[in-house]
């Protein structure tokens, strides 16, 4: 696992989200079925790492001092 500061994964959260909204605007269009496939198989993926993404950010820290 991977020690992302909040900021970065924000970042992500981002990212991913502008990604997930052209891969929607994509399969609107006529796709041929391997294309749309391969694509919806992607958004899936993306949004399962958004949720974690989300979760981590959403889950409480710890302060140190």
């Amino acid at each position: 696992m991977v020690n992302l500061s909040p900021k970065a994964m924000r970042f992500l959260v981002d990212a991913l989200e502008y990604r997930m909204a052209d891969y929607e605007k994509q399969l609107e269009q006529e796709l041929d079925e391997d294309t749309a496939a391969e694509l919806t198989n992607d958004l899936m993926f993306m949004e399962s790492l958004h949720q974690e993404l989300q979760a981590a950010l959403n889950a409480p820290i710890a302060q140190v001092f």
